[in-house]
């Protein structure tokens, strides 16, 4: 199922949509995804990180000596904000739907919420400008939220899971699998440790969609030029090791499994007839791909023309010419994320009993309805005690519309199980 076929864009308009891409200044290292080579917005979140872990950890211990004032502190300050926003027209409502709607993660929401006839607006500023907040009337009850229903801007969540470092650390404490690894703020003791563990994968400290990670780093000069990029945004880095198999994506929603998924980076297989750059063209025909960072849609079609992408195919001995032999399939890009052109591929009934105990003990220590896991390992449906894996990291608010649209296998309704938990606890 395609987001808006109803509303493809004419030949004219995706040609203006490329043209405009293009000229767009962008980086490298964040590809495919387009951010500015300067990365203002990132070194600006990177300056005000550590004052919010300092803030979240005060946070905690307030709230673990006072859990009743606290709340309604968190709570009476958040709410009045808000009112004022609303009030002063600031932030305005209008009806959420697939027009005013263009987050995929938030959109599957809107749709399953209207399907019920439950009232969901979606919060622009000055009427204009969307924003990723939303409110939704349950039971009579309006509740304002940050991309999904369970993330309650007034609740004020504590838990941070976007430092990897301090996620790492939770996972250490509890046993957990993971990735051996430390955190660095300078070069040296990183190389140190990097040429000792080779190889390595070495990422920013809470960056995000893989943006300046460098993964199978295996000589000192590959990990010198890793640290440089991963500083290029954030001063602290990780680098730990470097864990084989394939990326998988584990929902969870008040403590159980609703979905899990293969992301495959993309790829395309021969059938002994065309070229790569063929099987790619045929591959992105598929309506249910939108461009790079077209809005509403899930999937996206393959970017085969960049530098980074020609260097990727010369390394496996191949180019954008060559005919693969029938049945050969071939990776296009070393990321899987969606905006890349990755497969999703449905795995929630192949999960092994052994890994169903592991993601409901990750869940656990998270303290929230909703957590996205990333896991690697070869194969789900073996049991992780039988070979190597990790956690890789867990996302607050995940992306749950991967589940609704995959390549391959049953599409899994995410969204329903969200709104679910929200009426129950409503209701409660």
């Amino acid at each position: 199922m395609c987001w808006n076929l109803a509303d493809r864009p004419t030949p004219a308009a995706r040609a203006q949509y490329l043209e405009t891409s293009m000229r767009k200044p962008s980086c490298a290292h964040c590809d495919p995804y387009v951010s500015s080579p300067h990365h203002t917005l990132e070194r600006f979140e990177g300056f005000i990180f550590p004052a919010t872990h300092i803030l979240i950890s005060v946070g905690n211990l307030i709230k673990k000596k006072f859990p009743s004032a606290f709340t309604r502190l968190s709570r009476g300050v958040l709410t009045g904000i808000f009112t004022l926003l609303l009030a002063s027209k600031i932030f305005q409502e209008v009806d959420a739907s697939e027009e005013t709607t263009s987050n995929s993660r938030a959109l599957v929401i809107v749709k399953e919420a209207r399907k019920r006839g439950l009232p969901i607006k979606s919060i622009r500023i000055f009427g204009k400008r969307e924003t990723n907040y939303f409110s939704i009337t349950i039971n009579g009850e309006t509740i304002f939220f940050e991309g999904l229903p369970t993330a309650e801007i007034f609740d004020a969540p504590l838990a941070n899971l976007d430092d990897k470092h301090v996620f790492k650390n939770l996972l250490r404490e509890h046993g957990l699998p993971h990735a051996a690894g430390e955190c660095f703020s300078e070069s040296s003791p990183g190389l140190l440790f990097g040429s000792r563990n080779f190889p390595v994968v070495v990422k920013p400290k809470s960056g995000s969609l893989s943006k300046h990670t460098t993964c199978n780093v295996r000589t000192e000069d590959e990990l010198r030029e890793a640290i440089r990029i991963a500083q290029l945004i954030e001063k602290e880095y990780i680098v730990e090791e470097f864990v084989e198999g394939n990326i998988y994506r584990v929902t969870v929603v008040d403590g159980t499994i609703i979905a899990s998924c293969l992301r495959e980076p993309p790829n395309v297989s021969g059938d002994g007839k065309h070229t790569i750059e063929e099987l790619v063209e045929l591959k992105n025909n598929d309506q249910r791909r939108g461009y790079a960072h077209q809005k509403n849609f899930t999937l996206h079609k393959i970017q085969l023309d960049s530098e980074k992408a020609q260097a990727f195919l010369l390394q496996q001995g191949v180019n954008k010419g060559t005919i693969l032999p029938l049945g050969k399939k071939i990776h296009l890009h070393n990321k899987v994320t969606l905006s890349a052109g990755a497969d999703i591929h449905d795995t929630t009934d192949l999960i092994h009993p052994d890994n169903s105990i592991l993601f409901k003990n990750v869940y656990a220590i998270c303290g929230m309805p909703v957590v996205g896991i990333d896991f690697i390992i070869a194969d789900i449906s073996r049991s992780y005690r039988s070979e190597r894996s990790v956690i890789l990291e867990v996302n607050s608010l995940p992306y749950i519309d991967m589940h609704h649209y995959p390549v391959t296998g049953t599409p899994r309704n995410v969204a329903g199980s969200i709104l679910d938990y929200c009426i129950s606890r409503k209701r409660s």
